[in-house]
């Protein structure tokens, strides 16, 4: 199995490819859950990892990709609940090629008894980049289905924590980063940017969890000064508000200054406030 197809499994939806306009009324994330829910991740490939949704009597299994922007469904799924998918929508991958989506009214599941509902929801057959091995997906989870809360993503535990009122700002002082937001050009999509300190300012950094490549960096960004490489391709990132941390990276060519992946997930657990996202 190619190490660069099965990565871009997930980075096809990654850099804010967006799916549709998100009717903010529609979604079930805007209200606040009154216990603290836990979600469970599952293992997909290496690193990945998967959620399942149950709807009705069926149990789905979608990718957690916080890179991918969108909350997407694959077109069976779209069939299976009586949707016709419509219109178009463009998004584009990290290397700046284009990706198209349709989309479907709305569709409704419950993720370890909490309910959500996005309305409009994407469709794209992310199926047909997969290698025949890999099991089939369902779709695609995103930080879109978070919007409006305050999440810890634990991906040594395997988990995602939904917290409930009282608990956010604990969280956020514990583990949260400092992220801004891309929304795509329509608003619809979410995909956090964490900061990351160089030498004339801030980089952005997209934090990934369908990446398994490790650390990535652009080319400009070491072209340019702003980190430096050293000789065992490691830098110095401080990231957020923590301590500088040498961490290996792979250097490519992507619209971005870089990419946390499931490498950096792995080191411990993060909280995420959304619920500033426009």
């Amino acid at each position: 199995m190619r190490r660069r197809t099965t990565t871009l499994i997930l980075a096809a939806l990654a850099a804010g490819c967006q799916a549709g306009v998100r009717d903010r009324d529609a979604g079930a994330s805007d209200a606040s859950p009154p216990l603290q829910r836990v979600i469970a991740l599952h293992p997909y490939f290496r690193d990945l990892r998967s959620v399942r949704a149950v709807r009705g009597s069926d149990t789905l299994t979608f990718l957690f990709d916080t890179g991918g922007g969108a909350t997407v469904i694959s077109p069976a799924l779209a069939a299976s609940v009586g949707c016709r998918p419509f219109g178009r929508q463009v998004g584009h991958r990290m290397d700046g090629e284009p990706v198209e989506f349709q989309a479907c009214d709305s569709i409704s599941f419950a993720l370890d008894g909490w309910a959500v509902r996005h309305a409009p929801v994407a469709v794209y057959d992310v199926n047909a980049l997969l290698p025949p091995s890999l099991p089939k997906l369902d779709g695609i989870l995103s930080l879109e289905t978070f919007r409006d809360q305050v999440i810890t993503i634990d991906w040594p535990r395997s988990r995602i924590v939904v917290h409930s009122t009282d608990e956010r700002e604990t969280a956020l002082a514990r583990q949260g980063l400092p992220v801004r937001f891309a929304t795509g050009d329509n608003g619809g999509t979410i995909s956090a940017l964490v900061p990351v300190e160089g030498r004339r300012g801030p980089l952005w950094f997209l934090l990934d969890s369908g990446d398994i490549l490790g650390t990535l960096v652009d080319s400009h960004v070491l072209q340019d000064s702003l980190l430096t490489l050293r000789a065992d391709s490691t830098v110095d990132l401080a990231i957020g508000d923590r301590a500088a941390e040498r961490i290996r990276v792979t250097v490519v060519s992507i619209n971005l200054d870089g990419v946390l992946g499931t490498a950096y997930l792995l080191r411990g657990p993060v909280s995420l406030d959304l619920r500033s996202v426009p």
